[in-house]
C-alpha cells in the first residue's frame, strides 16, 4: 500500500485557511483566511425553532412597474427571532466591544395590526421618522413600547442575482484595532427552499448569519465574542489540532520515511544525516512519534544555541563587521554525533516519564553520552 506523505508546514498553513465547524443541530462556524483579511462565519438555522407566515405578494404587477423585482411571495417572520436571536447578539457585542459599538439598524420591516390578514408594514426609514434610533437596541426599545400590535418582520430587500431574500441587515465598521466590519444578517435562500420543503416541510427556511471581518482569525475580541454567545472555540480548536496530531503520530510511526519528512520540515537545523540518524535510533528501540519529536526538539535548539554562541565570539573577536554569508558556523552544515543523539533519546523518555533502555552502538563512549546529556539539560 502507498503511503502518504507528511505534509509540511506550508501545506498545514493552507488547512487553516478554510475551517468549518458544526457547533450543535442548528448552528456551525467557518473561517476563511485571504492574505490580510480573515472570515468568520457564523450561521445558525431557525427553521426549527421559528415559523414564518408566507402569503402571494404583488410581484406579477410591481416588477412590470419596478427597477428592483420583488420575490413573488410576501413572508412574515416571527418576532421572537429578534427578542431571542438578535438581541441577545446584540449585547453580547456591547458586552466585548463597549455601548457605543453596537450595530446599525441597515433594513428592517415591521408588520404592525390585529392580526396576519390586518396589518400595515413600517420599515428602517419610518422608524426614524418616529425618532426611533436606528441601532439595535432603538430597535429593542420600539418592539418593547409596541409589542401587543407587531406582529413580525417581514422580507424587506430581494437580491434576484443571488436568489436571497433579506429580513434584517446590519452592520458595524471598526469594531476594534483588528476587527474592520461585523455584518447580522436574516435570510432565506431561494436556492434552498427544495432542502426546507423536504427536510422541514417549510416553504421558506430562514438563516441568521453573523459575519466578521478581521486582520487575523485568532483576534482576543473575535474569541472573546464567541463565548459570549456560547460558542466554545476552545473545543472547537482544541479538538482540531488533536485530530491532525493524531493523523501525523500515526503516519510517522508507520512509516520511517513519514517520520524524516517530518522531522526535516519542522526542524530547519537538522540535515540529512541528523534526521536519518535520528529515525535510525528510534526504530532500533522502538520508541514512539512523540519520543522521536522530543529528541529533534532537543537537537534542534542544542545546535541553534552552539551557532549563536560561537557566532557572538567571533564576532566580537573580529575587528570587522560580518556579512551574513561571512559567519563561519552553520549549524546546519554541522553533523550530530552518534552520541548526542543518544543522549537526547535518554533525555526525552526521561523528560516524557518513558521507562526505557537505550540500545546503541557499542563504539559510542558512555561519558561522552552523559556529557552530552548535561550540556542538552541545561539549554
Amino acid at each position: 500500500m502507498r503511503r502518504r506523505r507528511v505534509k509540511s508546514d506550508r501545506t498545514e498553513n493552507k488547512i487553516t485557511e478554510k475551517f468549518r465547524a458544526v457547533i450543535d443541530a442548528n448552528t456551525s462556524l467557518s473561517m476563511y483566511n485571504k492574505k490580510n483579511h480573515a472570515y468568520c462565519i457564523i450561521r445558525k438555522d431557525l427553521a426549527k425553532n421559528y415559523e414564518i407566515e408566507v402569503d402571494a405578494s404583488e410581484a406579477p404587477i410591481l416588477n412590470k412597474l419596478l427597477t428592483d423585482p420583488e420575490p413573488y411571495e410576501s413572508s412574515i417572520a416571527d418576532i421572537k427571532i429578534l427578542e431571542e436571536e438578535v438581541f441577545l447578539i446584540n449585547e453580547a457585542i456591547k458586552r466585548v466591544f463597549g455601548d457605543e459599538k453596537e450595530l446599525s439598524l441597515n433594513s428592517i420591516k415591521l408588520a404592525i395590526g390585529g392580526s396576519k390578514t390586518d396589518y400595515v408594514t413600517i420599515d428602517e426609514k419610518d422608524l426614524i421618522k418616529f425618532d426611533v434610533k436606528p441601532t439595535l437596541t432603538g430597535l429593542m426599545s420600539f418592539i418593547e413600547e409596541n409589542n401587543d400590535s407587531i406582529l413580525g418582520f417581514l422580507d424587506c430587500e430581494y437580491i434576484s442575482e443571488e436568489g436571497n431574500v433579506i429580513y434584517l441587515n446590519c452592520r458595524r465598521k471598526n469594531l476594534s484595532e483588528n476587527i474592520f466590519s461585523l455584518k447580522l444578517i436574516i435570510l432565506a435562500s431561494m436556492q434552498q427552499r427544495g432542502f426546507y420543503l423536504q427536510q422541514e416541510h417549510k416553504y421558506y427556511g430562514l438563516q441568521l448569519y453573523l459575519i466578521l471581518e478581521s486582520k487575523v482569525p485568532n483576534d482576543d475580541k473575535l474569541l472573546e465574542l464567541l463565548k459570549e454567545i456560547d460558542i466554545d472555540w476552545e473545543l472547537l480548536f482544541f479538538r482540531r489540532r488533536l485530530a491532525i496530531h493524531d493523523w501525523t503520530e500515526i503516519e510517522c510511526e508507520q512509516n520511517s520515511e513519514n517520520l524524516k519528512s517530518y522531522l526535516r520540515t519542522k526542524f530547519d537545523s537538522l540535515n540529512y544525516f541528523d534526521v536519518n540518524n535520528i529515525a535510525r535510533l528510534t526504530i532500533k528501540n522502538d520508541l514512539t512519534f512523540i519520543v522521536a519529536d522530543k529528541m529533534a526538539t532537543l537537537l534542534h535548539k542544542m545546535k541553534t544555541e552552539r551557532s549563536f554562541r560561537l557566532n557572538e565570539n567571533q564576532f566580537q573577536k573580529s575587528s570587522l563587521p560580518l556579512n551574513g554569508d561571512e559567519y563561519p558556523n552553520d549549524e546546519y552544515s554541522v553533523t550530530l554525533k552518534k552520541a548526542e543523539i543518544v543522549a537526547s533519546a535518554k533525555l526525552a523518555c526521561a523528560y516524557l516519564g518513558i521507562q526505557r533502555e537505550i540500545k546503541f552502538d557499542d563504539d559510542i563512549p558512555h561519558d561522552e553520552i552523559l556529557k552530552y546529556q548535561e550540556e542538552l539539560t541545561n539549554i
